[in-house]
């Protein structure tokens, strides 16, 4: 982890937003539209974040011919409002004006469609905190983490960003999975979707926003200065 991140890369559900109600919701339409049984509930979790063409060929039983028109069952309901039902973390607003006033571009970089990607952020008064917001195209394609953090650093990159800093903050194991695949840190938050043991393997993992406030070296997080990995304090 650098000592103070030069360029942030944000995920959007389970990180920014607490989407769970309506990508769950939509998830369920799109299966039972398919003519399949809604998976349990203990498993319906794990359907936020990952690309929606995996969550409903290894969650929602999909068969790979079907996965297509899952995806417009999916959207066409998401996109009727239910990408709204949904709300930002608590302290995340705070965290992007700091990160703004301290002169750190950020991105998003999520698998969602990067079209309702632009809304939500719209929706929620949220687009003038991000330098670049990228995601798939509307028809759920190029949504693997790896290559929309590829399209947001090429495009930080072009705004003249710094990105020898770089750190991506995600929640599940696909955000760390394709930081890994760009060399660069990846920050997984405790308040997302993902669990314990996605948490293991990152190089930090942040208890609420005011931590990652720190562990990206900005000046409000819980003792004033950056910490390492895990929370433990950085001597000066």
């Amino acid at each position: 982890m650098p000592e103070t991140a030069t360029a942030v890369l944000l995920d959007l559900d389970g990180t920014v937003t607490d989407s769970a109600p309506g990508v769950i919701d939509s998830f369920v339409t799109a299966v039972r539209g398919l003519g399949l049984a809604e998976p349990p509930q203990s498993a319906l979790r794990a359907v936020v974040g990952p690309p929606l063409a995996w969550t409903l060929e290894h969650i929602g039983g999909v068969a790979p011919a079907d996965v297509e028109r899952g995806q417009d069952l999916y959207r066409a309901h998401y996109g009727g409002g239910s990408m709204f039902n949904s709300a930002v973390f608590d302290g995340m607003r705070d965290l992007l004006v700091e990160l703004r006033d301290a002169g750190v571009p950020v991105s998003l970089a999520t698998s969602k469609s990067e079209e309702f990607a632009r809304e939500i952020l719209a929706h929620f008064e949220l687009t003038e905190y991000f330098t670049a917001i990228c995601g798939a195209d509307d028809r759920g394609r190029n949504s693997d983490k790896a290559y929309v953090m590829g399209k947001a650093l090429t495009v930080l990159r072009a705004a003249g960003a710094d990105l020898s800093g770089a750190v991506m903050v995600g929640d599940r194991v696909h955000d760390l999975e394709g930081a890994r695949a760009h060399g660069v840190p990846c920050v997984l938050v405790a308040w997302g979707y993902g669990t314990e043991a996605e948490h293991a393997d990152a190089d930090a993992v942040a208890a609420d926003p005011r931590h990652l406030a720190a562990l990206l070296g900005l000046p409000a997080g819980p003792k004033g200065g950056p910490v390492s990995a895990h929370g433990a304090a950085v001597g000066h």
